[in-house]
């Protein structure tokens, strides 16, 4: 099986493996099966079925229709809710501290297609990828999106609909298309 790998200066390079796909088969079949149940027994045992597969899973709440894309390179603090039609692609690897609250419809996307050269189709070219970091206490709006590299600070806010393409300092609150500084937390 061959791998994708960046040609993006800057960026990590990440090669997918058999085992890889074969892993991500294995638990894509079994919580295919769980994904659309409603809460709060499907909560359960979206969880009981994510946990072997996650690199890390503390105490968690998956709602609804969450997707977790290469789940063994995602690490998921305690307290974590991930309300539902949530996407998290750990390909690039996504980490996200204790306390966070995430809302609906927000993705997380630690990977995206290299570009560069004009002679060869796209999606020839590979993937670049980086990893997401989500620091604790942090609270993210519905239908946000983060892309990669990005590093989101402790005790941050993201307000709703935002696009999150830079580091946001701790304590800071972020908002809009590209999120932007909009307030400090005293």
């Amino acid at each position: 099986m061959s791998s994708e790998k960046s040609s993006e200066p800057g960026a990590s390079s990440v090669s997918i493996s058999c085992r890889d796909y074969i892993f991500h088969g294995i638990y894509f079949l079994l919580y295919g099966m769980v994904k659309y149940l409603p809460s709060p027994l499907g909560d359960g045992l979206r969880y009981w079925i994510s946990w072997p597969f996650v690199q890390r899973m503390g105490k968690v709440r998956l709602y609804e229709g969450v997707t977790l894309w290469y789940p063994y390179r995602i690490r998921l603090g305690n307290r974590v809710t991930l309300n539902e039609w949530i996407y998290i692609s750990g390909f690039g690897g996504v980490e996200i501290g204790d306390n966070v609250s995430i809302g609906h419809r927000t993705s997380i996307i630690s990977s995206d297609h290299v570009i560069s050269e004009r002679e060869k189709p796209i999606k020839e070219q590979g993937l670049s990828a980086a990893p997401v970091v989500i620091d604790a206490d942090v609270f993210i709006g519905c239908n946000t999106t983060i892309l990669k590299g990005v590093h989101i600070g402790r005790g941050s806010v993201v307000g709703a609909g935002s696009v999150v393409t830079q580091d946001v300092p701790p304590y800071t609150i972020v908002a809009g298309v590209p999120a932007k500084t909009v307030a400090t937390r005293v």
